[in-house]
């Protein structure tokens, strides 16, 4: 990287284990950027984990939750980013863009959007039925000022990246602006598949209502046969009500990694992963298993039908993806069945491999 290009990687907060987290740090590596973020979350992912070498940079701290988070979020961004004035590049992710007027006018501003933000546009009705009935008029009042806030920003943005067919078509509906894709890549050096399979299936999504995993618990319950190993963050929202749910079923286990070295081999040891994410962008859960030579169980909608290939790598349910289904979907997808699929997912996964990103990121931004 020329010492003239500066590169600064600004996300909102390293609070879950997710995938947005996993690419951002891939990203300011392959860059050889920083990393900001409101606050990087002890139980959450650490940088350093995935041989990121960079600066991390805190503009926050970690001490609200739900809506009041976000509100704290939107004052940092706006009023403790100055920071950014010696940046001759910066990427924004999230909800990070207000951060726009703290960068000077001659550097080149990035917005890569891992989703737009759901609670304005697709997802509108289903957060705000989420908000107490006696805040729903301050929550809408407020919903308007960041929508606003969130268009004029993204006037300033000299080029918009995003992670997949489903997400560019949206944008462009939304928000009226073309954008570039940039698929998420996997390190296929780090998720590799082993002759030592176990005798489970595996979830490594985050707990939240979008997820879907509580349906995947669901299911298992139904099936006292079949094992489900479900790996979590600790600051994962819905933990508590899911964890609730399976409380007696001894064929479902829950295991919190302290070391993110340590997820491919659950993941490379399963029979296949449950991945029924209601309108996931991308997903980078299902490109981490098929690295693994595993298959998945996913939907047939957004962006998990443009990585998992129905009948080859795993199986696509509708996009409902409701327990008779997923059920019908576990009993058919064996370790016998698996190990046919187990070369075809290795292969797939090698298109999106982290070498292919590298090379793709650094032509674009350096």
């Amino acid at each position: 990287m020329s010492p003239k290009n500066k590169i600064c990687l600004i996300h909102d907060m390293f609070l879950y284990r997710g995938w947005a987290e996993r690419f951002n740090i891939m990203l300011a590596r392959a860059l050889g950027a920083d990393l900001a973020a409101l606050f990087f979350s002890t139980n959450g992912l650490e940088p350093k984990s995935m041989g990121f070498t960079g600066k991390n940079i805190e503009f926050g701290e970690d001490k609200y939750a739900g809506g009041f988070r976000q509100i704290y979020l939107k004052y940092r961004v706006l009023f403790h980013t100055k920071f950014l004035r010696e940046y001759d590049t910066v990427i924004f992710s999230n909800d990070s863009l207000s951060a726009i007027r703290n960068v000077r006018k001659d550097a080149r501003k990035i917005y890569y959007a891992h989703s737009i933000p759901r609670y304005l546009f697709d997802q509108r009705e289903f957060y705000y039925q989420k908000v107490p009935f006696f805040l729903k008029p301050i929550y809408i009042l407020i919903r308007t000022i960041f929508e606003q806030m969130y268009r004029k920003e993204l006037e300033q943005v000299d080029e918009i990246y995003t992670n997949s067919t489903n997400l560019q078509t949206a944008i462009q509906h939304y928000l009226g602006r073309e954008s570039q894709i940039i698929h998420p890549s996997v390190d296929t050096d780090v998720f590799v598949p082993t002759e030592e399979k176990g005798d489970y299936y595996v979830s490594f999504s985050k707990l939240s209502s979008l997820k879907r995993v509580s349906r995947a618990v669901e299911a298992f319950r139904e099936m006292p046969d079949k094992k489900l190993l479900v790996i979590y963050g600790e600051n994962d929202p819905q933990k508590d009500e899911i964890m609730e749910m399976a409380k007696g079923c001894k064929n479902i286990t829950f295991l919190i990694l302290t070391d993110n070295n340590e997820l491919p081999k659950y993941v490379a040891g399963a029979i296949a992963t449950i991945f029924i994410a209601k309108n996931e962008d991308f997903g980078m859960v299902a490109l981490e298993s098929m690295s693994c030579g595993v298959p998945v169980i996913g939907v047939d909608e957004w962006g998990i039908r443009e990585t998992v290939i129905d009948g080859e790598t795993g199986i696509l349910l509708s996009a409902e993806a409701t327990k008779e289904e997923l059920i019908q979907a576990v009993q058919k997808l064996d370790l016998k069945t698996a190990l046919t699929m187990k070369d075809t997912c290795i292969e797939r996964a090698w298109e999106f491999s982290l070498k292919a990103f590298e090379k793709i990121v650094r032509e674009k931004f350096l």
